[in-house]
């Protein structure tokens, strides 16, 4: 006599794989919004006081300067996003995004003061570089939480 055991295997649905994170997902919340936002300005403070002595001493093209202000100000929004997704008990991947589409909106508004034509506020410039900076923010957010293991790989 032989006893044969069958080896079911099920997969879940996508809702029902998240629905542990789900769980840990906070209501958005503005307070962690503007942590946010102080924490890219920290950052962007910080990256240009490493920055300045190399920037001041001899000769840097104009494009240079500009690429290492870009480099800086995508990395404050990368490194603030981490922060938040690490310091938040609970998961916030949306409150980064945010606050990065919102800074770039308020140093895009400097053109509205400016007379200088390459300073002026377009709404390709605003929609462009806030998503990249909120595309950094989320990805910083989102390393932070995976880190910490509050979201898998695949919820993305």
């Amino acid at each position: 006599m032989t006893t044969q055991t069958e080896n079911t295997s099920f997969s879940l649905a996508p809702a029902q794989a998240t629905s542990v994170v789900n769980k840990r997902r906070a209501p958005f919340s503005w307070g962690w919004v503007w942590a946010s936002f102080a924490g890219f300005l920290v950052f962007q403070v910080l990256l240009s006081r490493f920055a300045t002595p190399y920037l001041t001493q001899g000769y840097q093209t104009e494009h240079f300067r500009f690429l290492v202000e870009g480099g800086i100000n995508l990395a404050s929004y990368y490194l603030g996003g981490f922060l938040i997704g690490f310091l938040s008990p609970r998961v916030r991947l949306m409150e980064p995004a945010t606050a990065a589409f919102l800074a770039m909106f308020a140093a895009l508004s400097v053109g509205w003061f400016s007379p200088n034509v390459w300073r002026q506020f377009g709404m390709a410039k605003f929609i462009l570089g806030g998503l990249a900076a909120a595309s950094m923010a989320y990805g910083g957010a989102f390393s932070a939480e995976r880190l910490t293991g509050s979201v898998r790989e695949d919820e993305f």
